[in-house]
C-alpha cells in the first residue's frame, strides 16, 4: 500500500499545481482544438469503408 498512497499523492498534487495554471486555456486553442475534431472527424467519414476494411483484415499471431 506504500506505493499506492504515494502515487495518489504524486497525482493529487499534480491536478492541484495543474488546476491553478490555466496558461494553455486561451479561446485560441479551443477553436484550434475544435477545428482539429472536425478535420479529424470529416476525414473519419471519408475514410469509412477503408479504415473498416483495412481492420477486418488484420490478422494477429
Amino acid at each position: 500500500m506504500p506505493l499506492l498512497h504515494r502515487m495518489l499523492h504524486r497525482v493529487r498534487a499534480l491536478l492541484r499545481r495543474l488546476a491553478g495554471d490555466d496558461r494553455g486555456v486561451t479561446t485560441e486553442y479551443v477553436i484550434w482544438i475544435a477545428g482539429l475534431s472536425a478535420l479529424a472527424l470529416a476525414v473519419l467519414e471519408i475514410f469509412r469503408p477503408e479504415i473498416v476494411a483495412a481492420a477486418k483484415s488484420v490478422v494477429l499471431k
